[in-house]
């Protein structure tokens, strides 16, 4: 499969989705931050989504609910699907391009090989590919670049995707083990030194857990994701020359989901964000 070629300029992206692979409320869940979302449908959050907007339009991830999310787009015609890994969370919702859905034609899949090779393997979506809903095409172009980063690797790669644009550089980063994993993969001291190696000015960052006592019953290590607190210690306060970081992918136990929590203070205390469905970045 090809890795390099143009694909459509884009003026901004939206963010479709703050949530963790399996939103929130999450099934099975019997705490507090999901019978709040239960009884207030303002507390739910859709998995983590990019609309990508321009001469055409896109998408990064195909989430469950992708169906509410390109409505979010204004239920623009979908020309391309961007994925940075095969986690259900995140390619699930391929199937609603198919025959039982809507049965789309010759939409561009842009993956890695690794990732490719993952959707032939799979019963369902192979028949997406074989029935034309979806074509493979280009993981990079000029202006869209992935960046492999460690992400338990065992069936396929996983990566953040760079945005360029004539006003900013956005870097999708939903996904990575931990800091010191990452850094010392691309060669890195710190997250701010690999930000702005990349020109990147604004982050949309891995911020699952806020800290490593949130899974209660289960192991932490099964699901690795550095914690925002230990983020926080890393990146300090904002100073005038730093990126916009905004914390995304966000469990449906961590606190950031609500605003007047210590936690989301200290977020935007330290000079930092926290992501809102729906909220628009210019490129």
């Amino acid at each position: 499969m090809a890795t390099e070629g143009t694909a459509k300029m884009y003026d901004r992206i939206r963010l479709l989705g703050n949530a963790q692979d399996a939103g929130r409320p999450q099934l099975g869940c019997t705490e507090k931050c999901c019978k709040d979302a239960r009884r207030n449908t303002h507390l739910s959050r859709m998995p983590v989504s990019l609309g990508l907007h321009g001469e055409q339009f896109g998408i990064v991830e195909a989430t469950r609910c992708i169906g509410d999310q390109i409505s979010l787009m204004g239920n623009s015609q979908i020309s391309e699907v961007w994925l940075t890994h095969a986690h259900l969370g995140h390619i699930e919702g391929l199937g609603q391009f198919g025959r039982e859905s809507f049965n789309s034609k010759n939409v561009k899949l842009r993956c890695s090989e690794s990732v490719a090779n993952y959707v032939m393997k799979h019963p369902i979506w192979k028949k997406l590919i074989e029935r034309g809903n979806l074509t493979f095409d280009k993981f990079k172009s000029d202006t869209i670049v992935p960046i492999e980063v460690p992400h338990r690797a065992q069936d396929f790669d996983t990566h953040a995707i760079l945005f360029k644009g004539k006003n900013n550089n956005i870097l999708f980063l939903p996904d990575h083990d931990r800091w010191e994993k990452t850094l010392d993969f691309v060669e890195y001291n710190n997250p701010k030194e690999w930000f702005s190696s990349l020109e990147a000015n604004i982050i949309l960052l891995d911020g699952t857990f806020w800290n490593s006592s949130e899974l209660k019953g289960r192991i932490q290590a099964n699901v690795p994701h550095p914690t925002v607190s230990e983020t926080l210690d890393l990146i300090g306060e904002r100073s005038a020359n730093d990126p916009r970081v905004i914390f995304i992918h966000l469990n449906h136990t961590n606190p950031l989901h609500y605003p007047n929590s210590d936690e989301y203070q200290k977020v935007t205390s330290l000079g930092w964000e926290v992501g809102e469905e729906g909220m628009e970045l210019n490129l």
